[in-house]
């Protein structure tokens, strides 16, 4: 705010960039021939829209008007132009994408964790607590490894 004040007091900013657009045209203030005439126009327009709108009663009840007006208190159907364009199918993508996400992703996400969980429920059971169930199991392992690499040397 304060740089604004700074630049039209005494010129400066006019000053400071005459070297590149030139020196602007002598103000003659709002009281010149052209302002007065302008000023004149202005206050004939006035008194002809007074004179015939100005007068006359304001209805209760806006008149039906034509295609022209109906479709400027419409906003020129610019909100049904957006809606049908931008928010149905807007609407529709969002929709999709929810659905998506809750079968899709969400749907994978819960269906591994339902498998793990119940693998771990099932494995569950077989842990016994005793040395020996863990040692048969290492030592069944081991045979197997073992079997299936003599098949394959052989």
């Amino acid at each position: 705010m304060g740089a604004g004040a700074f630049l039209i007091v005494n010129d400066r900013l006019a000053d400071f960039l005459a070297p590149v657009v030139g020196t602007p045209p002598a103000f003659h203030g709002i009281l010149s021939v052209p302002g007065l005439a302008t000023l004149a126009l202005v206050l004939v327009g006035i008194a002809i829209a007074w004179a015939r709108y100005g007068r006359q009663e304001i209805p209760v009840t806006a008149p039906a008007g034509r295609l022209v007006t109906v479709a400027a208190r419409k906003d020129l159907y610019g909100d049904a132009i957006n809606e049908s364009v931008l928010m149905r199918p807007g609407q529709w993508l969002t929709r999709l994408s929810v659905y998506f996400d809750n079968r899709g992703v969400d749907g994978l996400v819960n269906t591994l964790a339902a498998t793990m969980g119940g693998t771990s429920g099932r494995l569950r059971r077989l842990q016994t607590g005793f040395v020996r169930s863990y040692a048969a199991t290492m030592l069944v392992g081991a045979v197997l490894l073992v079997g299936a690499l003599l098949l394959v040397k052989l």
